[in-house]
Order: structure tokens, then C-alpha cells, then sequence
């Protein structure tokens, strides 16, 4: 393990994609490390600035870094080192002791006393090949050619990809002229690659969507937004984003919705009216048999026990096991896909399969283990047998 330098912070590159953000403004209009003062008044207000924020913007840099944080002096510069490379640095503030009370940004959902970190750094901060920024411009890039009125913004991990994901998008479409979705990476053991699930998306986009209205924003190396534990987040990243509108599920983890007067109120009300952004809370969305098609279970008439859901982790499960899953749950073209990806080289006389049972053109041809897949699909949904 590196050991940092009299003059460096070492970071990881989770923590120094939560800089990028900080310095971008996703979470706010502070874009620096909090002092003591800063970290006090927002654990009293929830505010800074006169503006709610999700988490103290606080940092408490590994134990590796101790020396180099008790060395420190004002306005010392303190360059950040991720993978051994420079990636920008603090200006250094001040120092203070962390509170076991704060849930800052960069470690939210820590509750073990063995991960707390004594010691908190301030100041303003610089970084030198932002991503986040990048981004941000060409987006500008695209909403100025687009001139947009309505942007709507969905935060999904899209793991895996399914039918009930097609209507909310094109649901949300419908209602907008443009669409942003921030595709968040998945830490589970069985969780798609952030890769893999771009290119699923791809697929759909390219074929089922007006392309030139939906925008795909992968989000690498971030944690915070894996376990939807606080949706404000995820409004605090689409209102950077000049989104004026933002869709959330309502089976989202941290949603918190409660009823009061018959009337449906959840933890984001309060920043949508200090935002100006508009929430809407997503139903739960299925497939009636009754039906013959995909709807609202709130709206349905006929019964959970006609039904079938789109649970991400059951079809996962099934792909991780080699079974197809119906094409009412994933389009043929993205289970094959994920299929060819989870078992490279699963067959090895696949082409001789291949010419054995499905028409050619007369002639052998190469065929990738995502035709092949794509084929056996096809043929699985003919009913003129059944």
C-alpha cells in the first residue's frame, strides 16, 4: 500500500469521483470541503447556505494519510493521489475532529465504529481531469442544440434491464423533451457490469426510442447512489443537471412515503419546493395475465395473483443460471446479450448446432453465441406448435 507523501492526500477512486462531484456542484452551490463550523450548522439545519443538502460535504481521509494531515498548515497545498497518479488538490483550511453523529458524502452508510475516521480536512478544493465536468459540457452541448423545456431525469441501475424499464421510459418521453438517465453501477456479488448494462441499453435505445431524446449518463466508481438509501440525492443530481423534472419508484429504499389526510407525502417534498423541481413517484408496474399487458398495480382490477413482476434479482438469477427468461420480462435481444457475456464460449460446437436446426442460407456462416441466443429465443416464443 502507497503511503502518502508529507505533502498528499491519498484517495481512492471512489472518493475522488465524490470530489469531481462536489466541485461540479452536484449536491449544492458549496463546492468545497466543510469546516467545523460548516459541519455543525448543517447537522442542525440540514442546510448550508440557505440550501438542504443530502449529507455534510465532510472528509475524513484514511488512517495512511495521518501524517501528513497532523504536518499540515493553512493554505499548505495537499495534492490528491489516486492510483499513484495526481489528481488535484486542497488548499488546506483546517482540521477537526469527525462526529460519530455525521453521515457525510463520502461514506453515508457507515455504521461500524471499526470504518469511523477521526480526523475531518477543509478547504477549497481542485481537480485536475474532471469527469463530471466533462460530461456537464457536452450535455450543455446537447440541450442547447435541443432547447428543451422539460427534462426529466430517472437514476436506475437498469440490472437487468427489463419491460417494466421500457415504459417507464417511454412514459417518461411522453411527457418530456428530453430525458436523462444516470445509469448507476451495481456492487452486489451477482450485479450486471456497468459496461454491459450500457450496451443492453444501446440496444434498446438504437431500435425502440427517439434517440435524439434520451441521454445515457453511466456513472462510474460512485457509490452513493448503488443502494437508493436517500433519494434526495438523486434529485440534488438531476437539479445540477437543469432537469425540471425527476422520476422515482415507489419502492425506492429511502423513499419514506407516508399518508396524512389521504394524501400521498414523501421525504422529497420539502426539496422539490426548495428546488423547483417536480417529483413524481413511479407505481409499481407488471404484467396482468388478464390484461395481455403491462400495467399499474394500482390501477389494475384484477389481482396480485395475476400478476407477474419484474423483479431484478429473480430474472438475474435466472440469466447467471444460463435459463432464458420469457420475452414478456427482456427482450430477446438483451438476454441474449447478457447470455453471450455470463457464458463466453459456452458451446463448442455451436456452429455445427446452429446449421443443424436453424434455416441457413445455404452456406456456413461464423454466428456469434448472441445470435445463436437470439435464435433459440425466436424460436421459443412460436405458439403455432403449442
Amino acid at each position: 500500500m502507497a503511503s502518502a507523501r508529507k505533502n498528499s492526500i491519498i484517495i481512492s477512486e471512489e472518493e475522488y469521483e465524490v470530489l469531481c462531484f462536489i466541485k461540479e456542484g452536484i449536491f449544492g452551490s458549496f463546492t468545497k470541503l466543510m469546516n467545523e463550523k460548516q459541519r455543525d450548522q448543517f447537522l442542525k439545519t440540514g442546510m448550508i447556505d440557505q440550501h438542504k443538502i443530502p449529507y455534510a460535504l465532510t472528509f475524513a481521509p484514511s488512517n495512511e494519510n495521518k501524517k501528513a494531515i497532523e504536518n499540515a498548515k493553512e493554505k499548505d497545498k495537499l495534492e490528491f493521489i489516486c492510483n499513484n497518479q495526481i489528481v488535484g488538490h486542497i488548499i488546506f483550511e483546517s482540521k477537526f475532529k469527525n462526529d460519530k453523529n455525521n453521515n457525510d458524502i463520502f461514506r453515508p452508510n457507515i455504521c461500524s465504529i471499526e470504518d469511523f475516521r477521526e480526523i475531518c480536512i477543509s478547504g477549497e478544493i481542485e481537480i485536475y481531469q474532471n469527469r463530471i465536468k466533462a460530461i456537464k459540457k457536452d450535455f450543455e452541448k446537447i440541450t442547447k442544440r435541443l432547447n428543451p423545456s422539460n427534462i426529466t431525469a430517472i437514476v436506475s441501475s437498469f440490472d437487468p434491464f427489463h419491460r417494466a424499464h421500457e415504459r417507464i421510459l417511454r412514459w417518461s418521453i411522453e411527457q418530456s423533451d428530453l430525458v436523462v438517465i444516470f445509469l448507476i453501477e451495481s456492487y452486489e456479488s451477482n450485479g450486471l457490469s456497468l459496461n454491459l448494462k450500457k450496451r443492453c441499453f444501446d440496444i434498446f435505445a438504437q431500435n425502440y426510442l427517439p434517440s435524439s431524446r434520451v441521454v445515457l449518463i453511466p456513472l462510474h466508481n460512485i457509490k452513493i447512489f448503488a443502494s437508493h438509501l436517500n433519494p434526495v440525492l438523486e434529485c440534488a443530481l438531476a437539479k445540477s443537471f437543469n432537469c425540471n423534472k425527476v422520476f422515482v419508484g415507489q419502492n425506492h429504499a429511502g423513499l419514506g412515503m407516508f399518508f396524512n389526510h389521504n394524501r400521498t407525502f414523501t421525504i422529497l417534498d420539502d426539496f422539490a419546493k426548495d428546488y423547483n423541481i417536480e417529483v413524481t413517484i413511479l407505481p409499481e408496474f407488471v404484467f396482468c395475465d388478464e390484461c395481455k399487458m403491462i400495467v399499474s398495480a394500482k390501477s389494475c382490477p384484477h389481482g396480485a395473483h395475476h400478476h407477474m413482476k419484474y423483479h431484478g434479482d429473480s430474472l438475474k438469477n435466472l440469466l447467471r443460471l444460463g435459463i432464458i427468461p420469457p420475452a414478456v420480462f427482456i427482450r430477446r435481444e438483451i438476454s441474449a446479450l447478457i447470455l453471450s457475456e455470463l457464458f463466453p464460449n459456452r458451446f463448442h460446437n455451436k456452429q455445427n448446432i446452429y446449421s443443424n436446426l436453424f434455416p441457413t442460407h445455404g452456406i456456413l456462416e461464423y454466428r456469434s453465441d448472441k445470435e445463436f441466443y437470439e435464435q433459440l429465443i425466436k424460436l421459443h416464443q412460436m405458439s403455432y406448435m403449442v
